[in-house]
């Protein structure tokens, strides 16, 4: 029995690992994209959040103000809202300066999303290596250092 739900559990990951690099989304002119297309060999971070959804609310400022501190990461903020608008709206009221971009359940699911908001690690294999649940403290150093480290070929050296 013990080597079935493993089995289970490892068919599991290989089919959210699979459909991960098909993930979509459509920016805000109306275009969509794969990742596996415009992540081809670099590595992402994938921001899942709504703007009905409070704990997404609380985390947009910090993330965006890291952001700012760390322009060499490539982060897409994707809502799951029902439309760009509403997105944009949240964006704009909070002063918070990050792309709106928009997906569904269906291609949330692609990343294995569970609840919101949701930040995937993808490295530039395409491989996710780390999916957090939950607000992140973008000030906490080993959080801050995860990510950072995940861009670490791609920041020049100086």
């Amino acid at each position: 029995m013990k080597k079935i739900i493993m089995g289970l559990m490892l068919s599991m990951a290989v089919v959210i690992s699979a459909h991960a690099t098909d993930f979509k989304w459509m920016n805000n002119q109306g275009d969509i994209h794969v990742l596996s297309h415009d992540y081809k060999n670099k590595p992402v971070v994938v921001h899942i959040w709504a703007s009905w959804c409070g704990p997404c609310r609380a985390e947009m400022p910090d993330m965006s103000a890291w952001l700012k501190k760390h322009p060499e990461v490539s982060i897409l903020p994707v809502s799951v809202d029902s439309d760009l608008e509403t997105a944009q709206a949240f964006l704009k009221s909070h002063n918070i300066d990050l792309p709106a971009l928009l997906t569904d359940q269906q291609q949330a699911g692609h990343l294995g999303i569970r609840g919101l908001p949701t930040t995937i690690l993808i490295n530039k294999k395409g491989q996710m290596i780390d999916r957090r649940i939950g607000m992140q403290d973008w000030s906490y150093p080993a959080w801050s250092n995860e990510v950072l480290a995940l861009f670490s070929n791609t920041i020049a050296k100086k």
